[in-house]
């Protein structure tokens, strides 16, 4: 046997013993001796297998053949995927698992989605399911390491949490993507005259962004370690959701950022002031700052673009601590709304952003019997 493919090779005493009997338990699995050796983790060998990693490869190629998906389609789905890019699409590389993937692709492509827009779902999905896969493991070691246990129990440990949790992915995923669909779809505005007669429907949307930080988070991540400084942005996240509603939606936390965007510029502002009341009533978080903007903006791959997003981004970053600035045309788009209470900001530089800009703090109306 070559040190190449001794699974045993540079362990000593305890260690090597522990591995030895992981070796004849993953041997009792029907792994190989050079499988076992050549993997970066041999603990993890079974889970994966669990997952579908039956150590079977096949080529670009071969997947184009068996799907009917072009090649060249195929590489531009599987990049999009997070897959590698391989030059030589004969080379037997991708796991014939992933591959099966592509299948669901064509469907798609089959029942009229555009191939455009195909590859920035696929795309979107594969960044946030990347995401919740790293929680995931971290989830299942958590669950399943234990102090004092043994390679092979571990590795037993995670085996079984891989089997057990498989059939409960796919259809919690479903659910969630479905719940995430019709909370779009309420929302959508499609004018049914103009599908009528043909009109496309526009690119860009008028919306109002948002954006809200945490004061002071820069300096505390030179005073806090990062696993605190994990807990203030997720902190922050749970907050955001909570004020999430109606046509308010949350887009995305960025650090020690949220971001929300809505067609209703009042439903808007109700859900920053109530997040900054909720941080102000937190003792774990620093305060936040608010900037609001209004105007055109279009929504690709789960974010949006736009002069609104940049103008909310900047606005916030001028922002006094505890404060929501709102732009000029936020302003207007509000109008005489008896639920807000306003105050001039005088006209600013904002970075990025040409001339000067009017800009405005709000605050809730004092109602009757409050002071």
């Amino acid at each position: 046997m070559t040190e190449e493919s001794d699974p045993l090779s540079g362990l000593t005493g305890p260690a090597r013993a522990e591995r030895a009997e992981l070796v004849a338990w993953l041997r009792t699995q029907g792994f190989s001796q050079g499988e076992i050796a050549s993997s970066f983790s041999p603990v993890l060998l079974a889970a994966r297998r669990a997952l579908g990693d039956d150590g079977s490869y096949v080529s670009a190629r071969q997947i184009s053949e068996s799907t009917g998906l072009d090649l060249d389609a195929l590489i531009r789905f599987q990049r999009a995927a997070g897959l590698p890019r391989v030059d030589d699409p004969d080379a037997a590389v991708f796991l014939r698992a992933d591959a099966d993937a592509t299948r669901h692709v064509q469907r798609f492509l089959e029942v009229g989605i555009d191939p455009e827009l195909m590859l920035s779902i696929v795309r979107v999905l594969a960044q946030g399911l990347a995401n919740a896969s790293e929680v995931m493991q971290v989830a299942a070691l958590a669950a399943t390491l234990r102090p004092g246990s043994t390679e092979v129990e571990t590795a037993r440990g995670i085996q079984a949490l891989a089997r057990a949790a498989i059939p409960l992915l796919g259809p919690m995923i479903a659910d969630m993507l479905l719940l995430q669909l019709r909370h779009s779809l309420q929302n959508a505005a499609v004018d049914v005259r103009e599908r009528a007669a043909g009109v496309p429907i526009p690119e860009s949307r008028m919306v109002s962004a948002a954006f809200a930080d945490l004061v002071g988070f820069t300096t505390l991540g030179e005073e806090l370690p990062p696993e605190r400084l994990e807990r203030l942005s997720n902190r922050l996240a749970d907050l955001a959701h909570d004020v999430e509603a109606g046509e308010v939606r949350f887009i995305k936390a960025i650090g020690d950022a949220v971001m929300f965007v809505s067609t209703d510029t009042g439903a808007l502002l109700e859900a920053v002031l109530a997040l900054m009341a909720a941080a102000e009533r937190d003792e774990l978080l620093p305060r936040l700052r608010v900037g609001v903007a209004y105007g055109r903006a279009v929504s690709r791959a789960g974010d949006w673009f736009g002069s609104p997003v940049n103008t909310a981004s900047r606005l916030t970053s001028v922002a006094r601590p505890g404060a929501v600035l709102v732009s000029q045309a936020a302003r207007d788009d509000v109008g005489d709304d008896e639920r807000f209470r306003w105050s001039d900001a005088g006209m600013r530089h904002l970075r990025g952003i040409p001339g000067t800009s009017q800009l405005f703090r709000v605050r809730h109306a004092v109602r009757t019997g409050q002071e």
